[in-house]
């Protein structure tokens, strides 16, 4: 399994947070049209975790999880689950902030994580 199949599985296990965004969870780009709030994720970095011998054990995946919504309020409801879900998948969530798009009228509270992926 990918670190995406594994971190989207992480988060729609957590009940109290498809009871915010339902299975609008989506990879590097919320469609248009989408209902809020929703959240889009994207593999900013890939460190490979290797052996002297040059063998990679695994991987250190740094994600940057955004919640979207219509309110501030809304966005961070999303990013308090994001971050107990990250939690529960023992990867637990490192920095938080938010931010506002003035072109769309959006707030976001965004979430990293760095994800420690066994190929």
């Amino acid at each position: 399994m990918s670190a995406e199949a594994n971190l989207y599985s992480a988060l729609t296990a957590r009940a109290a947070l498809t009871a915010l965004v339902s299975t609008r969870i989506f990879p590097d780009v919320i469609p248009e049209g989408c209902a809020l709030p929703a959240i889009v994720y994207q593999r900013a970095s890939t460190s490979p975790v290797t052996t002297i011998g040059n063998v990679t054990v695994a991987e250190d995946v740094h994600f940057v999880i955004t919640a979207w919504a219509e309110t501030r309020t809304a966005a961070d409801a999303v990013a308090v689950e994001i971050g107990q879900a990250l939690a529960a998948a023992e990867n637990p969530a490192g920095d938080r902030s938010t931010g506002f798009d003035q072109e769309c009228g959006l707030y976001a509270a965004t979430v990293d994580v760095d994800w420690w992926h066994l190929p």
